[in-house]
């Protein structure tokens, strides 16, 4: 979930070309590049009211303390150039900006316009920001771009991790820092899990899967071996466990209902059912977690690798 969560399919090579031949992206401080947009699955389209309800419900109990965690590490490193992939709502974006010297230049991509608007709208133009809508399998940039590519909360999206895994290394300078975070399986992780069990209750066939994706990539021995195919070294990953704190069970459910595709999943098939379901999951936290001052387990793992 995080970030960013985005549909990584092919864009038009021509296009790609033209970009990669231009000396720069873009000169103005939160400036939105676009580069043609692909037809997203019903996962990883986040649109209308979406963007506004993962930002203020999901972003301060889940993504927050990840995001933290991820510019703390990146900052210990010495980096000039950063590029982030499946920037979501900004979320650790704005972290990364407050978090590194000023000089660093920040690119932060992604392939939901409505998700880049809900970003830039945390940003001052004197801050050094690029926004760039585009593909993790076939990234716009010369070779040898990079100090630094991380992304949180994105790569279980994407459908060809090898092929992302390739993107990024050969973008990355030599010695560059490929870090990103994933969630750990979906039983570490119980808000996602009340939410899957409770959500999937209400449909006797076909019920809706998006749960599963965010908790899909919790393999580390996949994980590293995919990174050494690509080319990367010094692979290390980590588990990492947080406390999700929130106000109210019901703000909570809004952001696991409301605030990513399912909601779409859900009103395609019976719109009356979307605030029955969320407040069947608010019952199933408050149930699990009380009412108010939420405070539940959530475990991620963080992977670091060096091109």
């Amino acid at each position: 979930m995080g970030a960013v969560v985005t549909s990584f399919v092919a864009v038009s090579i021509s296009a790609v070309r033209k970009v990669r031949n231009q000396k720069s992206i873009s000169t103005r401080p939160c400036a939105l590049v676009r580069q043609p947009s692909c037809v997203k699955d019903e996962h990883t389209k986040f649109s209308g009211s979406i963007p506004a309800a993962y930002d203020r419900y999901l972003g301060p109990l889940l993504f927050q303390p990840y995001a933290e965690d991820l510019a703390t590490r990146l900052a210990a490193n010495k980096t000039g150039s950063v590029l982030e992939l499946a920037c979501g709502t900004g979320i650790l974006t704005r972290v990364l900006r407050t978090h590194l010297p000023s000089k660093v230049k920040l690119i932060a991509t992604d392939l939901n316009e409505p998700m880049f608007r809900q970003a830039a709208a945390k940003f001052g133009n004197n801050e050094r920001v690029r926004w760039l809508e585009a593909d993790a399998c076939d990234l716009p940039f010369a070779d040898r771009k990079f100090d630094a590519v991380v992304c949180q909360f994105g790569i279980m999206f994407v459908p060809d991790k090898a092929h992302a895994a390739r993107e990024a290394h050969r973008v990355l300078k030599r010695d560059g820092i490929f870090l990103f975070n994933v969630w750990d399986e979906m039983r570490h992780n119980k808000l996602g899990e009340l939410a899957h069990r409770t959500i999937t209750s209400y449909f006797e066939n076909d019920p809706p899967t998006f749960y599963k994706v965010p908790f899909s990539y919790h393999n580390r021995a996949e994980i590293r071996r995919i990174l050494k195919h690509a080319g990367f070294r010094e692979i290390k990953t980590e588990v990492i466990a947080k406390i999700g704190k929130a106000n109210r069970a019901e703000d909570v459910a809004r952001g696991l209902v409301e605030g990513n595709p399912v909601a779409v999943t859900i009103a395609k098939r019976d719109p009356s059912l979307l605030p029955i379901i969320t407040g069947a999951v608010t019952a199933a936290i408050t149930r699990r977690f009380g009412e108010r001052d939420i405070r539940a387990p959530m475990r991620a793992i963080v992977v670091r690798a060096r091109a």
